[in-house]
C-alpha cells in the first residue's frame, strides 16, 4: 500500500501529493478537481470514538455506506496520479487480499488522511520479510534477484492468470504491486529468494553493525554477487535508512552502466561480424584462384602421366626391337643389320633423354602441387581461426546479456565463462584495446591487470605482477622480446595457465579468456 501526503495551499485553492517515504513531489491538483476531491474527502472523516464494549465496537464498524464514498475518493486520487490510460490502474495478476469490509476500508483511511507519523519504521528485531522492507525497494529487488521466467513459475503456482498473454513488464509491475503486504504470492517469492540467496544471507548474517554490512555490499558489488548481496542486505535488521539508500543508488547507477556495456558489445559484435564477412569473402576468392591453378596444374601432371606412359611403352618395344634384331644379326652376321642395330641404339638414347627429361618436369609439378595445396590447408586454418574468434566474442557477450536480460531463453549463458574472480593479468597488446579486455573480463567475474610489456611501463614490475596474477594472456605482436621471453620462462616455471596470442585483436582475446575458462 502506498501512503500519501496532502499539502493544502492557505486559500485552499490547490493540494500538493507527495510520496511518504521519499517525500517526492507526485502531483498537484487544482481548480475545480480539487475542490471536487475536498468534497470527497471529507466523506466519512471524522474524529475516531472508542467504543465502550465489544458491542458497540461491532455495532460502530464501518458499513458499505461509509465504505463506497472513502473508497470512491481513494479512486479519485489515484486518477489524479495517473492518466486514464496508465496500464497500472489494473494489476493483471490476481492475488489473495483481506476480504473483511473493515479491513478493506481500514487501510486507505489510515493512508490517506492519518497524519504523518515519521518516516517508514523498520524492522529491526529478526530478519525483514519482503513485505517488511519500503515499497520504494520492492522494484529493484524483485527486477535484480528474480528472473521473468523465475517470476512466471511463481505466478503458475500461486496465482490466477488472465487468458490474454502477459508482457514481461506486467509480470513485474504485478510482483511489485503484490509485494507490498502478506498474500501468496509475496510468500511465494519470499520462499524462492531466500532459498535461492540462502549462501548470501548466511554471509551477510554475520555483520553486526550497519558498517559491517556496508563492507560486504561493497565486496558484492566488486565480485559480481549483487542479486545475492542486495537481497541479504535489504532483509537485514541492521540495514537501517542509509545503508538501504546507499544501495539502492548503486543498484540504479549499475543499470545504466550495464546498459552503456551492452550497446558498447553490440557495436564491437557488428564490427567483428563484418571483419569476419570480409575474411570470408577474401578466402572464398583465394581458395577459387587456388582451386583453378590446383586444377590446371592436375590437368597438366594428367598429361604428362599418359606422354611417360607412351614413352615407356615405346622404350619397352624398342628394347624388344633391339633384342631380336641383336638375335637375328648374332645369327646372320650382316653388316645392314650393324647398322640398323646402331640406329636403334641412338633412337633409344634418344628416348631415355626425353623421358629423364619428362620425369623432372613431372617431379616439379608435383612440388607445385605440394606448395599449393599448403597453402590452401594454411588458409582454410587462418579461417577457421577467425570463426572461433568470432564465435567466442559472440558467446561471451551472449554471457553478458544471459546477466542482465530477464527475458533470455538461452540456459548455458550462466555456465560459461566463469573466471570466479581471478586476477588476468595482459602483457603487451593495443593500448586503445586494453579498456575492452578489461570490460570482457568484468563480464566473466574476474578481475584485470595490465602491462604494456616494456614500451612504457618498466619491466622490473613485470615479476611482481607476474606473481600475483592468476592466468597470464600475452599478445606478441605488441610486446618487447624481452618482456615476452620473460613472461613465457616465468610462466612454465611456475606452471601459470598463459595463452600466448598471435594477434591482439578484441575476438582473439575472447578466444583466449573462452580456454582458460573451460
Amino acid at each position: 500500500m502506498q501512503q500519501l501526503l496532502l499539502e493544502v495551499s492557505e486559500q485552499a485553492s490547490q493540494v500538493a501529493i507527495y510520496d511518504f517515504e521519499s517525500r517526492e513531489l507526485l502531483a498537484e491538483v487544482e481548480g475545480k478537481a480539487w475542490h471536487r476531491l475536498f468534497e470527497e474527502l471529507r466523506i466519512g472523516i471524522g474524529k475516531p470514538r472508542r467504543a465502550c464494549c465489544a458491542h458497540h465496537a461491532s455495532a460502530e464498524a464501518p458499513t458499505d455506506q461509509t465504505i463506497r464514498p472513502v473508497r470512491y475518493a481513494e479512486g479519485a486520487i489515484a486518477q489524479s496520479l495517473r492518466p486514464a490510460s496508465d496500464a497500472l490502474a489494473s494489476l493483471p495478476i490476481l492475488f489473495s487480499r483481506p476480504t473483511s469490509p473493515a479491513a478493506g476500508a481500514a487501510a486507505p483511511l489510515n493512508g490517506l488522511s492519518g497524519p504523518p507519523c515519521g518516516p517508514h519504521a523498520l524492522k529491526t528485531t529478526g530478519r525483514r520479510k519482503l513485505w517488511d522492507v519500503p515499497h520504494k525497494y520492492h522494484c529493484p529487488i524483485i527486477g535484480t534477484c528474480l528472473t521473468v521466467d523465475e517470476l512466471r513459475r511463481i505466478v503458475d503456482r500461486t496465482a490466477q492468470r488472465p487468458d490474454m498473454h502477459l508482457s514481461d513488464f506486467d509480470i513485474h509491475v504485478s510482483f511489485v504491486a503484490a509485494s507490498t503486504d502478506r498474500n501468496p504470492i509475496s510468500l511465494a517469492t519470499h520462499k524462492t529468494l531466500e532459498k535461492k540467496f540462502a549462501a548470501s544471507v548466511r554471509r551477510y548474517a554475520k555483520a553486526r553493525n550497519a558498517d559491517a554490512l556496508v563492507a560486504l555490499w561493497s565486496e558484492s558489488l566488486a565480485t559480481g554477487e549483487v542479486p545475492g548481496g542486495l537481497w541479504a542486505l535489504m532483509t537485514h535488521p541492521r540495514a537501517d535508512h542509509r545503508v538501504l539508500t546507499r544501495a539502492y543508488e548503486e543498484v540504479h547507477m549499475l543499470s545504466h552502466q550495464i546498459g552503456a556495456g551492452q550497446r558498447a558489445d553490440l557495436k564491437r559484435l557488428a564490427e567483428t561480424r563484418v571483419q569476419l564477412e570480409q575474411l570470408q569473402r577474401d578466402f572464398d576468392n583465394l581458395y577459387r584462384r587456388a582451386r583453378q591453378q590446383t586444377d590446371l596444374r592436375e590437368a597438366k601432371i594428367r598429361a604428362l602421366e599418359n606422354a611417360l606412359t607412351q614413352r615407356e611403352s615405346d622404350y619397352a618395344d624398342s628394347c624388344a626391337r633391339e633384342h631380336a634384331l641383336r638375335e637375328e644379326l648374332a645369327q646372320s652376321n650382316a653388316p645392314d643389320l650393324r647398322d640398323k642395330i646402331a640406329a636403334l641404339t641412338g633412337r633409344t638414347e634418344t628416348l631415355d633423354a626425353e623421358l629423364t627429361r619428362i620425369r623432372g618436369e613431372n617431379l616439379v609439378l608435383r612440388s607445385a602441387s605440394t606448395q599449393a595445396q599448403r597453402e590452401v590447408e594454411a588458409s582454410a586454418r587462418a579461417r577457421l581461426a577467425a570463426e572461433a574468434e568470432c564465435r567466442a566474442a559472440e558467446r561471451l557477450l551472449a554471457q553478458s546479456l544471459a546477466d542482465r536480460c530477464a527475458g533470455c531463453d538461452i540456459q548455458e549463458c550462466a555456465r560459461r565463462n566463469n573466471l570466479e574472480g581471478r586476477l588476468v593479468l595482459c602483457v603487451g597488446g593495443r593500448k586503445q584495446l586494453v579498456e575492452q579486455y578489461r570490460a570482457m573480463v568484468a563480464d566473466c567475474n574476474g578481475r584485470f591487470d595490465h602491462h604494456d610489456g616494456g614500451l612504457e611501463d618498466s619491466q622490473h614490475r613485470l615479476e611482481a605482477m607476474l606473481s600475483s596474477a592468476d592466468i597470464v594472456v600475452c599478445a606478441t605482436d605488441y610486446v618487447s622480446h624481452g618482456a615476452y621471453y620473460r613472461t613465457k620462462r616465468f610462466c612454465k616455471r611456475h606452471e601459470k595457465p598463459h595463452v600466448l596470442l598471435g594477434s591482439s585483436g578484441v575476438s582473439a582475446f575472447a578466444l583466449a579468456i573462452e580456454k582458460l575458462t573451460t
